[in-house]
């Protein structure tokens, strides 16, 4: 019975010790929010003056393309090339059968070295007087129109090959050996891609702001690549419906990334300035489903809220805002991959923009 209040006394003066050390080890609510605050970098959205830029849309296209066919009919022999492929200028692209055509020249040959006789020994009487004027000017035509169809024989047996007159990518493959083919029909394309031409058109009143050989930056989304390039044409005549004008860019393609056809975006800067909001280009992020947006801190609350928001041009680092975000507003710069909508925030540097 001692030894029982003894351990009753004991555990009387141990509880509250014990007690306070659960107290001790709970965190509290403001402990709890503090730890789940994330880290975060801000930067205030900046208002800016920066050079204006005309905007292009339009697609790219071959600087020269070229449509080729034989100029003799015949059947297709040969044919050298595929679609898609390299040619240097003169390369051998097909053929036709030469039989008949080399045939004609043999009997033109020999037309013209009978012709030829027939003439020398008119000519020498001519100049003894003894034969009429008119009869050797008979014999000096039959020998003009021998030798012209000599000639044509010897032409038509050269046209049956075909031959690329410019460097560039075969586009179209249009026969294959043993087909029968008639005169001048096109057969292959070849196009020349280097550079390559970005077409658009520039509405009339910013036609004064685009110059010859002025840089441009052409964006290819199909590429997901920006390249650049120089203005090379603008239009002398405005299109009567839209009231525009086109513009031809240039733009190396040394490796031939770009194609014909792909939808292309220009930007050419112009000589007016405007104000813009720009925030850094880290801030962007995008969802599955491609909408653009950041997070924006909220300051009493100490929390970030996703925005979307719609981007425009570039400039340097930073990217302009056109929807979404005012000035001052304060845009998360660093963190953001760990947030989420109305995630708490804990602010560790704030960059002035």
């Amino acid at each position: 019975m001692k030894h029982l209040s003894i351990r009753a006394l004991l555990l009387f003066l141990w509880l509250p010790l014990l007690l306070s050390c659960d107290r001790q080890q709970e965190p509290t609510d403001a402990e709890k929010e503090a730890a789940a605050a994330v880290p975060v970098v801000v930067t205030p959205v900046k208002s800016t003056d920066e050079s204006g830029q005309v905007r292009l849309s339009g697609s790219a296209e071959a600087e020269t393309a070229v449509d080729m066919g034989f100029m003799v009919s015949g059947k297709v022999n040969r044919v050298t090339v595929q679609e898609g492929e390299r040619v240097k200028k003169g390369q051998l692209i097909a053929s036709l059968d030469p039989r008949d055509y080399s045939l004609a020249v043999d009997i033109a040959n020999a037309n013209l070295s009978r012709v030829q006789d027939e003439y020398e020994r008119l000519t020498i009487m001519h100049e003894r007087g003894s034969i009429a004027p008119a009869d050797y000017q008979k014999a000096v035509s039959a020998l003009q129109e021998v030798k012209a169809r000599q000639q044509l024989a010897v032409k038509n047996l050269q046209e049956t090959k075909l031959y690329a007159p410019i460097s560039g990518v075969v586009a179209r493959r249009g026969t294959d050996p043993g087909e029968i083919i008639s005169q001048g029909l096109p057969l292959f394309s070849v196009v020349s891609i280097e550079p390559i031409q970005v077409r658009a058109s520039v509405p009339e009143a910013e036609v004064g702001q685009v110059a010859l050989g002025q840089e441009a930056q052409v964006t290819i989304p199909a590429l997901d690549s920006t390249f650049s390039g120089k203005v090379a044409l603008i239009g002398a005549v405005a299109d009567p419906a839209s009231r525009a004008y086109t513009v031809k860019i240039n733009v190396p393609n040394p490796k031939h990334l770009i194609r014909p056809g792909m939808v292309a975006e220009a930007t050419v800067a112009s000589n007016r300035t405007e104000q813009v909001l720009v925030i850094p280009g880290e801030a962007i992020l995008r969802d599955v489903g491609g909408n653009t947006y950041v997070f924006v801190v909220d300051r009493q609350k100490n929390q970030a809220f996703r925005r979307n928001v719609t981007v425009g041009s570039f400039f340097g680092n930073n990217i302009e805002i056109t929807s979404g975000l005012t000035q001052n507003d304060l845009v998360v710069t660093g963190g953001q991959q760990r947030l989420n909508d109305a995630a708490p925030i804990r602010i560790v540097e704030r960059v002035q923009a």
